[in-house]
């Protein structure tokens, strides 16, 4: 029931004064609005507790929820800066998409995975909350172990409250924040103005898509690790390497693999003749290339080889981008991990891999279609040592 107004609240005696009792109700339903002004001020009565997604700027740029005891604020880059400094431990919520926040974030932020219609619908639904959406381990301990009472949001450029239109993702997770009562602040600025000022609190991997490196025949950019690497057993039965361990017969006879998936044009199939069965992905690793095209074959090749109990190689130029993209899709096929956290377990067996952007967004798309239903999870027979992971 509001708390607002004069409200008679009534008892029946009877099933036939039913009617009339329905009809004094009406009547003596009263909402008090008198307190707020001008609805043009405020769009939701401050007496009359009735959740709003909407807000606005009439409170000296603060927003407030009628349900919220808190209204948010918002916080200057130099004021969080100090914090930082300070090795203040605080929770900082990143509303973009996970691929921009995997270029460039500010330090210890947390990235809150809702940019896509789905995750929103379901936040909104009440079907997950917002540490489910964390797209980290290490985020969602840090979540839910927040040290500080204090939560500080950022966008892309957002510098005033009023700027933040209701459709988007920072619009979502600060409503949630604030019914939740959460003491929040909206960073001014957003990212853009906290790196111009402190880049050096931002972790900043990639610093143009020009810098961007990418392992293929397009670029030399190779680092030591990356020349030095050997196959990497992912699951059992799957190991994911480069060109070099494609061409080398002894090494593939003594880890027993007898299905190759080759995810370039260009490197030979070299023993298609001595008993390995090869399946070629017509693929380069650049921002037009659509791999996502290739999703089922490569799928089903990698399945023919784990249903004849033999073990597969996947290998691109150097088993970072192309190759690894395939497997976590594999892993998102047969598992009810998330993309963060099945790119989290590839590496954590590969350390050296690094999926272009464009095939970052893929498996993204990829993600969603699974979630959606349309794309079907295999989810039987279970993969063995990722079940942990789910």
């Amino acid at each position: 029931m509001p708390e607002s107004g004069d409200v008679d609240v009534l008892r029946p005696r009877n099933l036939s004064s039913g009617l009339s009792d329905r009809r004094r109700l009406g009547r003596s339903l009263k909402l008090d609005f008198s307190a707020i002004g001008s609805t043009d001020d405020y769009p939701v009565p401050k007496k009359c507790k009735v959740e709003s997604m909407n807000f606005c700027s009439a409170y000296n740029g603060n927003y407030n929820v009628s349900s919220s005891p808190t209204p948010a604020r918002t916080m200057l880059p130099q004021d969080l800066a100090s914090k930082l400094n300070k090795s203040k431990q605080i929770l900082i919520l990143d509303c973009r998409p996970f691929m921009s926040y995997n270029t460039n974030h500010i330090q210890g932020a947390v990235n809150i995975n809702c940019s896509d219609r789905f995750n929103r619908k379901r936040l909104q639904q009440g079907k997950v909350s917002l540490v489910d959406l964390v797209t980290t381990k290490e985020g969602k301990d840090l979540f839910k172990r927040r040290l500080t009472k204090e939560i500080i949001l950022y966008d892309d450029q957002t510098s005033e409250l009023h700027q933040i239109a209701t459709e988007t993702s920072m619009h979502l997770v600060l409503a949630t924040l604030l019914r939740e009562g959460k003491e929040t602040f909206v960073l001014k600025g957003g990212l853009t103005d906290f790196c111009a000022a402190h880049r050096e609190l931002c972790d900043t991997h990639i610093k143009s898509k020009e810098q961007r490196p990418i392992y293929s025949p397009t670029t030399s950019v190779i680092e030591p690790e990356i020349e030095t690497a050997t196959a990497s057993q992912i699951l059992p039965f799957l190991f994911l390497g480069n060109e070099r361990d494609a061409a080398n017969y002894q090494r593939l006879h003594d880890l027993n693999i007898s299905y190759i998936l080759n995810a370039t044009s260009h490197i030979p199939c070299h023993f298609d003749n001595m008993g390995i069965k090869y399946r070629r992905i017509q693929a380069s690793d650049n921002w037009q290339q659509n791999l996502r095209q290739f999703f089922d074959e490569a799928l089903e090749f990698i399945d023919e080889a784990r249903q004849k109990k033999a073990n597969i190689l996947i290998h691109c130029q150097a088993g970072v981008s192309r190759s690894a993209t395939i497997t976590i899709a594999y892993i998102l096929a047969h598992t009810l991990m998330s993309m963060s956290d099945a790119y989290k377990y590839v590496k954590g067996k590969r350390t050296i891999i690094s999926p272009n952007f464009n095939f970052m967004g893929q498996l993204m798309e990829y993600e969603q279609e699974l979630n959606q239903g349309t794309v079907t999870r295999q989810l039987q027979p279970t993969l063995i040592e990722v079940d942990s992971f789910v």
